[in-house]
């Protein structure tokens, strides 16, 4: 038997599923059951709106003390069912949106910097507005 070809074959078949992973990447959301929370979550600095549609999971923050805004589209995804994060990168930065559906009024607002760095941390409330 030819050793390299095995080798070969039981690295290929390990690896298929991460290959996979990273080929279908985050168009398979749904079939793992994400809900992408919607609606606007708030705390006394900051007001977050999340919203799909067009295929597309879009994400309004202001910060309500000095009233800067950024507005972003396309997230990805990472996580399980239980913990979902949802990240959409912009220049710089990361901004993601951890949240739990079994706490569905609640998100966690986190901010990276390039270095993996937290600049912000937050817990966010569903509200009316």
């Amino acid at each position: 038997m030819n050793i390299k070809a095995i080798a070969l074959a039981t690295i290929l078949g390990l690896s298929a599923p991460a290959i996979t992973d990273i080929a279908v990447g985050n168009h398979a959301v749904a079939s793992r059951g994400f809900d992408y929370p919607r609606g606007t979550f708030t705390d006394k600095e900051w007001r977050v709106r999340l919203s799909y549609h067009d295929d597309g999971y879009y994400y309004k923050a202001r910060n309500l003390n000095n009233g800067s805004s950024i507005a972003l589209s396309h997230a990805t995804t990472s996580g399980d069912k239980q913990r979902q994060i949802y990240t959409w990168r912009n220049g710089e930065y990361n901004y993601q949106v951890v949240w739990r559906p079994n706490d569905p009024n609640t998100i966690r607002l986190q901010v990276f910097s390039r270095n993996g760095n937290e600049i912000l941390d937050r817990l966010l409330y569903s509200s009316d507005d």
